[in-house]
């Protein structure tokens, strides 16, 4: 058996990191697609093939983790706590083979493992993890962007576009930005400034 996962969101400047643990139980007729390949509606329909054929939990790390621990260590945290409510959802797969998208992770979770770089693009399983954690991922900037419009999340996904950096340097940062990331930071400078 073999266990995907990936994450999504290490790169934007605000919001969490959304990591999904995803195993298949049955064939699967889609192609292995990475989720950063697809559109939002292509996302949605693979997710719709799939998703009953699969078992799958999310794990995420929110902004003040990222900020107090650093973005590798909170991609970590969003990893383990993937893992640890997949194996709790479905203790078989504690004997699986967890397929690690990257060149580095760390555990305490007794779990084989192999972090092997590109596997979004080689290993269904973590292919289709990425996709999950990307659709969550975006739903919750959807909930940001209702929450706080100024900073229009529902079109950038917190990443740092050239019309973000504006935003920023225009209202600040709102409670969801990484104050640990220097744009974050600038704001934060420029927010004293106004004072």
């Amino acid at each position: 058996m073999i266990v995907g996962v990936d994450e999504v969101g290490r790169g934007p400047l605000a919001g969490a990191v959304v990591a999904c643990a995803l195993c298949v139980n049955e064939k699967v007729p889609l192609p292995v697609k990475d989720s950063k390949g697809l559109s939002s509606r292509q996302r949605e329909l693979f997710f719709d093939c799939f998703k009953s054929k699969t078992v799958f939990s999310l794990g995420l790390a929110t902004e003040e983790e990222i900020d107090r621990h650093n973005i590798l260590e909170a991609t970590f945290i969003a990893f383990n706590r993937a893992i640890e409510s997949l194996i709790n959802k479905a203790p078989r797969l504690k004997n699986a083979m967890f397929i690690i998208d990257g060149t580095l992770f760390k555990t305490n979770l007794r779990i084989k493992h192999r972090c092997l770089v590109g596997a979004d693009k080689s290993v269904r399983e973590v292919a289709y993890a990425s996709i999950v954690a990307k659709l969550f991922r975006d739903y919750l900037m959807g909930v940001a962007d209702f929450c706080f419009p100024q900073w229009d999340f529902f079109k950038h996904k917190g990443y740092p576009t050239a019309r973000h950096l504006q935003l920023i340097k225009k209202h600040d940062i709102s409670p969801l930005h990484r104050k640990s990331f220097s744009p974050c930071q600038a704001g934060i400078k420029g927010r004293g400034n106004r004072r």
